[in-house]
């Protein structure tokens, strides 16, 4: 019986050590595992981006940045794009545009306004000012259809012009005014805007002859096109005037070329190709713009911001100047072109296309990068 019981009680002890060693095995396991997860969780973990390390606009889509107002902002990857119904107004199926001149016969009033041909790139052979008690000067243009339209101004390039000229424009809920700079970005066409005008001949164009700022109103010319992005009659662009020049450009001659590409297809490159006119991204746009004018770029925003004199300041951008955004991150991610009156010239991914847009619905703006001619 004895015996029995130191049996007995030795296989009960046995059993427990093995218990014991079990539960030993498990934990050492499970701590093994737990181990591993978060080692794979820190192999995972994408490291921060830096300016010297991002070579090329990102290729993952971020969210949405939004831009004051709440719009998208329109630049590079967003993951928003334009609707169908805003697409379509883009290019017309029926191309029309009327150009309007001060001295355009039976298409321009001006009471109480004088000619002037003072200061440099007025349109034509002279411009209008007002003299005191003037009425508006209205440009009478041809609509042909009820449908979207953009129109475009030119002024002189002359002292004393005004800071604060107002271009009033009927459309079918009434006039839209806008207010613009006449003091810059003369002897080229600023876009005004875009607007819904309705069919008919008549003054669909006026200008105020009142200015806040005791500068001087002129009146010049106006065009309007059909489609909300369609280039400007580009007359003054030909490639015989930069001849002429011996190849030397200016900021103007940097904007009509960018409005050339209007409609090309955004396409990101690399991993898609960079092809003028037919697959573009924010840097390849303005790598072909330049490359019109012997200046060669890198298809890269970051690389470009390398390149030329660096303007801190909005109000200090100038036609042609190459404009840098940081969309909603650290890292320049878009790169356009500045057009004058707050426009810029780029290749979208919101528009899928080649666009001239204000600069206010690109959020994060850098700096601006002036190259000087050559």
């Amino acid at each position: 019986m004895r015996r029995l019981i130191i049996i007995l009680s030795a296989f009960v002890f046995a059993s427990v050590l093995v218990s014991f060693a079990a539960l030993s095995v498990d934990a050492q396991t499970s701590s093994q595992q737990y181990a591993t997860e978060d080692t794979a969780q820190e192999s995972t973990t994408p490291e921060s981006t830096t300016l010297e390390s991002t070579t090329q606009e990102p290729t993952s889509e971020p969210s949405a940045p939004e831009v004051s107002g709440g719009a998208v902002s329109e630049g590079s990857p967003s993951g928003a794009h334009a609707s169908a119904e805003e697409l379509a107004r883009m290019e017309p199926a029926e191309p029309y545009s009327q150009v309007v001149d001060n001295a355009s016969p039976e298409r321009f009033s001006a009471q109480g306004w004088e000619r002037s041909s003072e200061g440099t790139l007025y349109y034509g052979g002279d411009y209008d000012q007002p003299s005191e008690g003037a009425g508006p000067a209205q440009f009478k243009v041809e609509i042909p259809a009820t449908d979207y339209y953009t129109v475009y101004a030119w002024w002189p390039v002359r002292e004393g012009n005004s800071a604060e000229a107002r271009f009033g424009v009927s459309t079918v809920s009434g006039v839209e005014w806008t207010e613009v700079n006449q003091k810059r970005d003369g002897g080229m066409w600023i876009r005004l805007g875009e607007y819904e005008m309705q069919a008919g001949d008549g003054y669909a164009v006026q200008i105020s002859p009142d200015s806040a700022d005791n500068g001087r109103v002129v009146a010049d010319a106006v065009t309007v096109v059909r489609g909300t992005q369609v280039a400007p009659p580009d007359d003054a662009a030909s490639d015989s005037m930069l001849t002429a020049r011996g190849g030397r450009h200016n900021g103007r001659d940097v904007v009509r070329a960018a409005r050339r590409h209007i409609g090309t297809e955004y396409v990101r490159s690399p991993p898609g190709p960079c092809d003028a006119f037919r697959a573009e991204d924010c840097s390849c746009h303005t790598k072909m713009v330049f490359r019109k004018f012997d200046r060669r770029l890198p298809d890269d925003p970051i690389k470009q911001a390398k390149y030329g004199h660096r303007i801190r300041r909005k109000g200090d951008l100038r036609p042609g100047d190459l404009v840098f955004f940081k969309e909603g991150g650290r890292v320049i991610t878009h790169v356009a072109i500045y057009a004058g009156g707050g426009d810029i010239v780029h290749a979208s991914s919101y528009w899928d296309k080649v666009v001239e847009r204000p600069m206010k619905y690109v959020d994060g703006f850098v700096f601006g990068q002036r190259l000087p001619p050559r």
